[in-house]
This record gives structure tokens, sequence and C-alpha cells, in this order.
């Protein structure tokens, strides 16, 4: 089945491996390496020498892979003696894939105490030996790092104390080189060069037993240590290169869940916490502002207007109980967050609310603040569609998971009408989750105003200046039906402008994340533009204008333009950014007039702009715009990035979308995302061997399935 969550769970054994040296007079030592490739190996640097009487010549270096026993030949390596730490290049023979799905090296924030809990890594300990055997297994481990134990040497100490392995005595080592030189062997020798995670990131590894610390007390060379390091030494900056480890202040944190601030989880803070319904106002929880409100003052002048058709404000009211996802679905400026801002003012004013980041809902949920807190919380997700197509979206087990922490808890969520039919279908694997989320929540649907005689009624009795002949009040206030307008009339007098408008409104239609940079808005138009009117000379410069007068409220259109413009970091330095006004992308959604198609060199121009994560999201957008060929390049971009669920749903696309199936290709697809820990994946690797392969691979099927 298709999947969307967070990534690799646990270490992946068929990445783990043994570092096997033979030295010339034939004796051997071990010790422990990951595959961060296919073809680069991890390691601690000792583990590439003889560390036990420091005269052996190496003859060979192999490395052994933990799931298979499978050998690779290592060619070169990149190495640091004082850091401790190796890569090593393997054959280009070895019989595995060149490329594994990506390690995501983090640093620790060590500023404050705290503790990593469950902290785990595998690798070959000596106590795992058997003599009589000459065979050694892995060992795995979940230990505790201290935060600021050894901070100031970079270095990692972690404590496993379910383990405490005896002594070692002589005769058990062998000819296997170990960790305490020098004193009796360790009963951890063996273990230096496993790689060391925490939360599914790659924190540190593995390079000495530290028994003053305990008799399972490891320590680690921390990844930002390495980073910090190679800026001013040479061996440090060859290992980082190898890693591909990105500079120590762009690399990924992490901390303790206690320590773990609100800020980047959620859109709306009050301080550090979230804000209590009784102090917001609709606009901070997303509705569009008009000339008789402002962002922080609304009391008085925008007075509500109830929407009694079909009882909707008084069924609102009674759906807002705990244990509930809430879903108002209607056009584009109905009113669909003022009324959810009117009813959970009324119904739950010292709740707070939480706004999620779209990137960062399952992180929220597992946040203390609402895992270990006992106040009530309403989670709001404006735009529903938004945390459904991402790597780690809303599920059903996720909402259930949320509705387990200890105070009441209810999810509020809008849908555009037109997004309500792009979700529903098609139907498949792929939008199984979203369906069952649908069938799950209390959904009531919201209309313009204008449908109702009485909701029309009390519209004009409250605003007698606006005219509401053809329009619903909220579009009315909101200045939609002008800027709707302004949008249609460009399409045939001014190309140049109606140009940068709807590249901006296909960009969010395609499924990219976030406003589009100004210099890739230009870039699209101008593309368009030479596509469609050839005949029209076009120049940076009166593109860059036409950009200004789209993000320009025009007369008659309140205080919104096209283009909402907002400031940005982009690559080293700021740019403005504009989202497209959503009633122009709803109006090209078959909100009124019919879905208009984006075009094929649109939907490869926005690929050629997007990342991994991104791509994701551009292929579920294309999925469900029945652009099949788009879904499958998008997702290929972000599998061979590493990104599991991206692999997944290709494997999907190419056994069930394309006529014929491309069987071969969903089998790789799905092995890759299998073998990397994705659970979907092993199961949808089982049902194609046992039902879609003639003849069918029980063994292999039932592999997967158990």
């Amino acid at each position: 089945m298709p999947y969307s969550g967070d990534g690799l769970q646990g270490v992946p054994k068929n990445r783990v491996v043994m570092v096997v040296i033979t030295f010339t007079d034939g004796s051997q030592q071990s010790g422990s390496g990951f595959l961060v490739t296919g073809r680069k190996v991890l390691t601690a640097e000792h583990c590439t020498r003889d560390i036990s009487t420091k005269q052996r010549q190496v003859r060979e270096v192999r490395v052994l892979r933990a799931s298979d026993g499978a050998a690779a030949s290592v060619t070169g390596a990149t190495t640091s003696r004082e850091l401790d730490v190796a890569v090593l290049e393997l054959s280009d023979e070895a019989p595995w894939d060149s490329e594994f799905p990506k390690v995501l090296f983090a640093r620790a924030r060590r500023e404050h105490s705290g503790m990593l809990e469950d902290c785990e890594a595998i690798g070959y300990p000596l106590f795992q030996r058997d003599p009589d055997k000459r065979t050694r297994d892995t060992g795995e481990v979940h230990g505790t790092i201290y935060l600021t134990d050894e901070a100031e040497s970079g270095r990692f100490l972690m404590r496993e104390p379910r383990i405490s392995p005896g002594a070692m005595s002589g005769g058990e080592v062998g000819s296997t080189g170990e960790l305490e030189l020098g004193r009796s062997p360790s009963p951890w020798g063996g273990y230096s060069g496993a790689l060391l995670f925490y939360s599914g990131r790659a924190i540190g590894v593995v390079v000495e037993h530290h028994p003053r610390q305990g008799d399972s007390a490891l320590r680690a060379i921390s990844f930002d240590r390495i980073a910090e390091d190679a800026e001013t030494n040479r061996e440090a900056h060859a290992v980082s290169e190898a890693l591909g480890l990105p500079d120590r202040n762009k690399m990924v944190g992490v901390s303790t869940e206690s320590g773990q601030p609100l800020a980047g989880l959620v859109e709306l803070l009050d301080g550090d916490d979230l804000p209590l319904m009784s102090n917001l106002t609709p606009y901070r929880m997303g509705a569009t502002a008009t000339r008789y409100s402002s962002l922080d003052n609304s009391q008085g002048q925008d007075p509500y207007v109830p929407r009694t058709f079909q009882d909707l404000d008084t069924r609102l009211q009674a759906a807002l109980t705990p244990g509930e996802m809430v879903l108002i679905v209607g056009p584009s400026k109905a009113g669909k967050t003022r009324s959810a801002y009117e009813a959970l003012r009324e119904r739950w004013p010292q709740a707070h609310l939480a706004a999620p980041e779209r990137t960062a809902l399952t992180a929220l949920v597992r946040h203390p603040r609402l895992r270990m807190s006992t106040d009530p919380v309403i989670v709001w997700l404006d735009d529903l569609q938004d945390y459904l197509n991402v790597t780690a979206p809303l599920t059903p087990a996720l909402l259930a998971e949320l509705f387990t922490r200890p105070g009441p808890t209810l999810v509020v969520a809008t849908l555009r009408t037109e997004e309500r039919i792009l979700l529903a279908g098609p139907e498949g694997e792929l939008t199984r989750n979203v369906r069952q989320l649908m069938r799950e929540a209390v959904e009531l649907e919201l209309g313009p105003t204008n449908q109702d005689a009485v909701e029309q009624s009390a519209a004009h009795a409250l605003y007698p200046e606006e005219d509401l002949s053809h329009f619903g009040l909220a579009e009315q206030l909101a200045g939609a039906p002008a800027l709707l307008q302004q949008y249609r009339d460009a399409r045939d007098g001014q190309p140049l402008f109606h140009a940068v408008i709807q590249s901006a409104v296909d960009w969010t239609r395609a499924g990219m994340p976030g406003p589009v940079p100004e210099t890739e808005l230009a870039d699209l138009a101008t593309q368009m533009l030479l596509r469609d009117r050839p005949d029209i000379r076009v120049t940076r410069k009166n593109i860059c204008k036409q950009i200004e007068r789209a993000g320009t409220p025009p007369k008659g259109a309140g205080r919104v333009a096209a283009l909402q413009t907002v400031w940005m970091r982009h690559e080293t330095q700021g740019m403005r950014g504009y989202h497209p006004f959503s009633y122009l992308v709803a109006a090209d959604d078959d909100q009124m007039s019919g879905a208009r198609a984006i075009p094929t060199d649109f939907w490869r121009g926005v690929l050629g702009r997007a990342d991994d994560e991104a791509a994701f999201e551009v292929g579920f957008s294309a999925y469900q715009r029945d652009a099949i060929d788009i879904a499958v390049q998008a997702w290929k971009l972000s599998a061979n990035a590493g990104e599991t669920n991206a692999m997944n749903n290709l494997g999907v696309l190419l056994s069930e979308r394309l006529d014929p199936p491309d069987l071969d290709g969903a089998r790789h697809w799905y092995t890759q995302a299998a073998n990397a820990g994705q659970t979907s994946a092993m199961n949808n690797l089982g049902v194609l061997l046992s039902h879609l392969l003639d003849p069918p691979e029980l063994d292999g099927a039932r592999h997967w399935y158990t």
C-alpha cells in the first residue's frame, strides 16, 4: 500500500557491514561500518589499520553485509586519524545496488542539559563472537546520551544500561584486533565504525568503548565535530566531502523532546505557546482581510452573518466535540474560515489552537506540548489538501494517535470544493488513506450567502453598501469578483499580465509548495509567452513590471491582489515570492467555468525546479489530475533522491496505472523501498510476486509477507 510517512524506522540491517582486514601474514582484524551509499562505507579510521601490533601490513580490506553475508572489496579510503573516521570506497562489482536512500546527517543541540533516548546502532561486538564456529553476529544497542557529556570535545557518550557483557579472555579474541589496546580485550571490541542514529537521523560514528563510564558506555565522534573541523582541517574536509556532509550551520538539528520549541512546527504562536481561541481573530486563522477589518482589529467592524441555510452554524457547533474531525467544504471565498472561527470561539474559547506547518504535522502530534498536556487543543487544518500530499501527511493512523492525547482534542479543517473532487479520485491505492479520512470526518457543506435568500438578506442588512446582486458576501468583501474579471480580461488584451498570473496559479495547481520565487515566476511566464504568443517581444523588465502590477490590488478589489507578495529566503539572499489568490486557482480548477489543463511543458518546467520533497508533491498533483507520465517523472526524481514513499508510490503507478504495466520497474522500486524498511512496499512487493507475476514467485512473496 502507498505510504507517505516519516521515512526509515530503525537501522536497516542491509546497510550494516563488517569491515574485515586481512594482513600479509594471514591474520585478520574486524570492525563495523555502514553503507552510506551503495559504494561507500562509513567506519572508524582505526578499523583500516593494524591496531594490535601496529606492524602488520594490510593485504586486503573487504566488507561483509549483515543481512546476507554478501562481500565487496575496498578499493580506496578517505581518512582522518585525528577524528578517527574513514570513508571506504567499494568496487563497482559490489553485489548490491549502487545507491541507497540517503542518510540524513544531523547535529545535536547541546547548549542545555537533556537526554537523547533510544539512540540506536548495529555493529559487531566481540561478545557476539562464537569462538567455536569462528563467526560473529551483530549486536543491536538502544542507549541514552546525556547532551552536555563530552560536548566540549565534539563526542557523544552513549550508555546502554540493558546490556552488560562479561569479560573476554585473550583466547576468545584470536587474531581479531580490539578497541582496548594493551588491556584485557573489551567485549565491545569490533563495534567501532557503527553508525549511531537518533530519531532516524545519523548523529555520530562509534569510535571506542569507554569502560570508566560503565560496562556498556560507547564513545562516538559527532558529525557536528566533523563538519566543524572540515572548515580548517584538510583530512576532515576530505571526509566531509566524501560523505556529502552539509555545512555545520545548515545541518539538521536534533534535541530532546522537552526542549524542542514549537516555532517551526506551527504557524501561530503567542509568545512561545499556542494561542488561546479567545485571543484570535479570524484573520490570524487565515480569513481574507477586507476593508472593514485588519489582522489585529476586527471586533465591531465586520459583523458575522449567521449561516442559517441548512442550519450550518447549529450543526457545526454540535459537531465540535473531542475526538472528531470536522471538515467544512465549500467554494473559495464562501466564508469557511470565518464560520469555523465563530463556532470555535463560541464553543471552545479557552482551547489552544494549533495550526501546523504543512510538513510538520507528525512532529507536532508527537511533541510533548500536545502528547503530555491535558488542556483542550484544536488542530486547525486550513486547506486540508496541503496536509495530505506531503511526505509526512495526515493519515487515519496519525489522526487516531492525535486523539489519544490526555486532553480534549478536536480537528477542524477546510477544503475547497474543487480540491474535494480532486482528493476523492481517482480510485485506487494512492487515495485510500484520503478516502478513509473523508469517511470518518463530519463533513459540512457551506455555500456562498447568495444561495439562500435569508442569508443574503441578512448580508444586505449588515453591509448595505456592498453590491450583492451577483455574488455572496464573502466573495464581495474579499474583492474576488473584481480580481477574477481582471484575470479573465487580461487573457486576450494583456498577455504579459495574464501570463504572470497564470504561471503563479499553475505553480500552485501543479503542487509546488510555497510561493513561487520572483525569478522563477519571470522565467515561467516568459516561457509561456514564447509558446503561446511568439509574436510578442518579451523582456525581463516588462515581465517584472507586470509582476509588480499583479501584486497590487486593483480598484474594487478591496485589500487583495491577484498575487500575494511575501519575502522569502532564496539560496544566499532574500527574494520576493508570490502566492496566487486562491479564488483564481479555484476558477481554473473547475469551480466556475470548467477546468483548464496545465500545459505539459509547464509541468516539465516545474519539475526542473523541484527538489526531492517538492517533486513528491508534484507527483501527487499530477496523479490526481490524471497526468500519469508527469507523476512517474516526479516520483522518479523523489525516489532517486532516497524518498522511500515515492519509491512505493512509483511502484503502484508502474504496476497498476500503465498499460501495459511495467512489472520489472515496479518490482525494482518496491524492492528499493522494502529494503529500506518501507512496510507498504513490502506488502505490495509480496502482492506483485504472488499475484502479478507469471509464474508467481511464492518464496519471494512469503519473505516479504513475513
